[in-house]
C-alpha cells in the first residue's frame, strides 16, 4: 500500500513538471582567416544589453506567460565569440587601445504564441556595432528574424537553436564586414 501511494505521488509530481526555467545559448562561429590585421594592431571590445527584459525565450501562450533568461549574460557570450574571432584574424585585444568596438543588444528573443491551432515561434535578434578609431565613428545595425509553426509546443533546444543561428550569423557578419575591418585598420 505504501509503495502505491509513493508511486501515485511520484506520477502526480512528474506530471506537474514544468519547462526548464533557464535557457543556455551557445553560439558557434566558423574558423576565421588569419593575418587580416598586422601584429601591431589592437582593439578593445565591450558590449551591453539594453533590452528591457533579460528573457531570451517567452512562452506567451502560458497563463501567466513564462519567460526564460539565459544561463550567462548574452553580451558576455557575444563579446567572447567576437574576441575569439578577431584574435584568430590577427588582432590583439587591449583595453587601452585607441580602437574601440562596442556592441549593444537591442533585441534577442524568441516569442512563442498560439494565435490559432498551431504554435508560432518568432525569433528576433537586433544588435548595433559601433567602431571608434581616433575620432572616426562608424555604426552598423545587424538584424535577423525567423519564424516557425508547429503543432506541438516547441521544445527549448529548438528555440535556443533559432537564437544561436541568428547570433552566430550576426557575429560572423561583424567579423567579415569590410567597413568594420577598414576602420579598425585605419591609422
Amino acid at each position: 500500500m505504501k509503495n502505491i501511494i509513493l508511486l501515485a505521488c511520484f506520477l502526480l509530481f512528474a506530471g506537474c513538471a514544468k519547462q526548464p526555467v533557464i535557457a543556455n545559448l551557445n553560439l558557434r562561429i566558423g574558423e576565421q582567416p588569419g593575418g587580416l590585421y598586422p601584429a601591431t594592431l589592437s582593439a578593445a571590445i565591450s558590449g551591453q544589453d539594453s533590452r528591457k527584459s533579460q528573457d531570451v525565450v517567452v512562452y506567451a501562450s502560458d497563463e501567466p506567460p513564462t519567460g526564460l533568461a539565459n544561463m550567462s549574460a548574452p553580451q558576455e557570450l557575444i563579446e567572447e565569440k567576437l574576441a575569439e574571432g578577431l584574435r584568430s584574424q590577427g588582432l590583439r585585444l587591449d583595453p587601452a587601445s585607441p580602437v574601440h568596438l562596442k556592441f549593444d543588444i537591442k533585441e534577442l528573443l524568441v516569442r512563442v504564441s498560439r494565435p490559432k491551432m498551431l504554435y508560432l515561434a518568432e525569433g528576433k535578434t537586433f544588435i548595433t556595432l559601433t567602431v571608434e578609431n581616433r575620432g572616426t565613428v562608424f555604426t552598423k545595425t545587424y538584424k535577423r528574424e525567423a519564424a516557425k509553426e508547429s503543432a506541438r509546443r516547441p521544445d527549448l533546444p529548438k528555440l535556443e537553436e533559432m537564437l544561436n543561428t541568428q547570433l552566430a550569423d550576426i557575429v560572423q557578419h561583424m567579423l567579415q564586414d569590410e567597413e568594420v575591418r577598414n576602420l579598425i585598420g585605419r591609422r
